[in-house]
Order: structure tokens, then C-alpha cells, then sequence
């Protein structure tokens, strides 16, 4: 996986606010761990009770854990902070209109699995003859249309594939609200100068 960006997004916001929770909680965790010490001192003749140190820096770290993987799929607070959640298995039925420099009608199936964190995604696309992985991505929120979806990956054909060789592309992908279907289309480098459409659809789970 690696990171992406996203448009109008307070990464900054949501982590200085992690950070003033850790902060804040810290004292409070402290207190608390003294307390259940000083009870094991007293109920238990446990004279060499260890002390108890909290940092703000590992309260910190569970709190990033806790949001990153699992808190930002929450719906309400993705709807707040515009973040879709493109996490699944996606059917693609793709169309290259154009291979090489050449007009073409060429129809394609392939599925691609979208694993996605709040700071990480990797999207991965395979056919029967290749595979892709995204390097790089970039979401934008569109009011009223959905969410769109650029990304840049490097494809691997198969090693009986003898006739296709490795390269690089893009490809941009509009979502619709309900995160249910995509359209969009793709590229790739200047030495195939392949253009094609591509349409998801969401397999259910």
C-alpha cells in the first residue's frame, strides 16, 4: 500500500486533534494507573509495586491505530471528512479503443480489489493475461456527481504473455455517492499509447 492524497481533506486537523486527546487523556490514564498501584500496595502487601509510567506518545500511537484502520469507515464521519471508502472487490468491464497508435474494439474483463486505510491504498487490477498495482493516487470530491479517483500503476503481464511487455499508465475513475459503481478510462506510457473506457461495478459481499 502506499499513500494517497485527498482533496479538501483536514489530515493536519485530524492529526493535531489526536494528538490533543493523547495529550489530554494522558494525565487522567496516570492518575488512574497510580491509583490501581497504590490499591495493589495496600490489598495485596505488594511493597516493590512497580511504577506505572503513561506516555502521551503511545497513547497517541493507539489512538492513530484506532482511526486509521478502523474509526474513519464510521459513515457519518466519512460523509464530514469527504473520504470514501473504496475498500472491496470491484468487477471491471474494460474497452481499449485505441492500442499502439491504432484505432481498436478490443473488449476486456478484469477484477480489481481496492484496499484502503485513511493514510494507505493499493489498487489491484488483474486480467487473465496481467496485473496492475497503483503506485501512486489522488482522490477529489465533486458535490452532487461523486468522488473521483486518479491513480498511475505499473502493470505485469504474465509469463506466457510473450508477445505484451511491462508498463506504466493512468487511469482516472469517477464513483458514484453511493460508492456502488465507476466509470472512467486509462492510459498507458508513451510507448504503447493505449487509451481504453473502463466501468465498475461493486460485487456485494
Amino acid at each position: 500500500m502506499h499513500d494517497y492524497s485527498i482533496d479538501k481533506h483536514p489530515k493536519e486537523k485530524i492529526l493535531f486533534f489526536l494528538a490533543l486527546i493523547a495529550i489530554t487523556t494522558a494525565p487522567l490514564l496516570q492518575d488512574l494507573a497510580d491509583k490501581i498501584v497504590a490499591y495493589l500496595q495496600v490489598n495485596t502487601g505488594w511493597s516493590s509495586a512497580p511504577v506505572v509510567a503513561v506516555p502521551v506518545f503511545a497513547i497517541f500511537a493507539g489512538l492513530y491505530f484506532l482511526f486509521n484502520k478502523y474509526l474513519w469507515r464510521v459513515d457519518r464521519l466519512r460523509r464530514i471528512l469527504l473520504v470514501p471508502d473504496l475498500n472491496g472487490t470491484w468487477d471491471c468491464k474494460g474497452q481499449t479503443t485505441l492500442k499502439n497508435g491504432v484505432e481498436a474494439d478490443y473488449q476486456w474483463n478484469a477484477t480489481i480489489t481496492i484496499t484502503q486505510s485513511w493514510s494507505k491504498i493499493l489498487i489491484h487490477l488483474k486480467t487473465t493475461q496481467s496485473e496492475s498495482k497503483s503506485i501512486s493516487a489522488s482522490i477529489f470530491h465533486e458535490d452532487g456527481v461523486g468522488y473521483r479517483l486518479l491513480y498511475q500503476y505499473n502493470n505485469n503481464p504474465n509469463a506466457n504473455e510473450l508477445d505484451l511487455l511491462n508498463h506504466s499508465g493512468s487511469a482516472e475513475l469517477l464513483f458514484s455517492e453511493d460508492m456502488s459503481s465507476a466509470s472512467g478510462s486509462y492510459f498507458t506510457d508513451r510507448h504503447r499509447t493505449t487509451v481504453g473506457t473502463m466501468n465498475l461495478t461493486k460485487e456485494s459481499k
